[in-house]
């Protein structure tokens, strides 16, 4: 029972997540103009010289670079773990995990996630945008939290040891341990994440062309493929590792 409390918000984090989302979504209709617009209107009103239509541009642009960076972190990540294990709702502590992007940061899908929520957040409404980011990082620092219990019960010294030489979230310049020696299934890893992926490539054809049916019916089409994607990831690996995950 005791065990259960503490890993209460691991456990249960996809539906905290998607309680976010529904949130965040239904807010979106309230108001017409998003996060992305509003700031390509305030810099061509105050940059003398430059077009509405070029900070759209440059917007979008830094909107859809986030979520290229939040998809490519938790890509790496899964890479290492599996998206079996990362997509568990059990926590894995058997094992922890040194390679990769767990050598500059001990959370680097939780990371990922914060990069991808204030991207996409640029997408939505001033109100939808604070609730998704801040609710993103209150919910990453419980799962942290819940995560960081479990690996000290278990590992002890070792994880002691690395957690005190790579940094918690943000990931280090340059990598704090040895490698390991585990290799990546980048494939796998990929097509695990390939719904953040879709999302990715729908915001920079929409800053590219400032076509909206980038974010209407083509990104519903990359939808669909990507989750056929992840689930022939989720169900083509069983190994039990150890690390961040979400």
């Amino acid at each position: 029972m005791e065990s259960a409390k503490k890993d209460f918000f691991f456990c249960n984090r996809r539906w905290f997540l998607l309680a976010l989302c529904v949130l965040v979504f239904f807010g979106m209709s309230f108001i017409s103009v998003p996060v992305c617009e509003r700031l390509a209107r305030f810099f061509a009103a105050h940059v003398p010289g430059t077009s509405l239509a070029l900070w759209r541009h440059v917007i979008f642009g830094v909107s859809a670079a986030l979520v290229a960076l939040g998809a490519f972190w938790r890509t790496w990540g899964t890479s290492y773990l599996t998206t079996s294990v990362v997509q568990d709702r059990q926590m894995h502590t058997d094992r922890l995990l040194a390679d990769g992007p767990y050598r500059y940061s001990r959370n680097p899908l939780y990371f990922g996630n914060i990069l991808f929520s204030v991207g996409i957040g640029m997408l939505l409404v001033p109100g939808a945008c604070l609730v998704l980011v801040a609710g993103m990082w209150i919910l990453v620092r419980l799962f942290i939290r819940d995560e960081e219990a479990g690996l000290e019960a278990t590992k002890g010294e070792s994880y002691r040891a690395y957690r005190a030489a790579v940094p918690r979230l943000f990931p280090s310049l340059s990598s704090r341990v040895s490698a390991a020696g585990a290799r990546p299934r980048w494939l796998q890893g990929f097509c695990g994440e390939a719904i953040l992926w879709a999302l990715a490539i729908a915001e920079t054809g929409m800053a590219v062309t400032l076509d909206p049916a980038w974010l209407h019916y083509r990104l519903l089409w990359a939808f669909v493929i990507a989750l056929g994607l992840y689930l022939w990831a989720r169900s083509s690996t069983r190994r039990p590792v150890a690390g961040s995950t979400v």
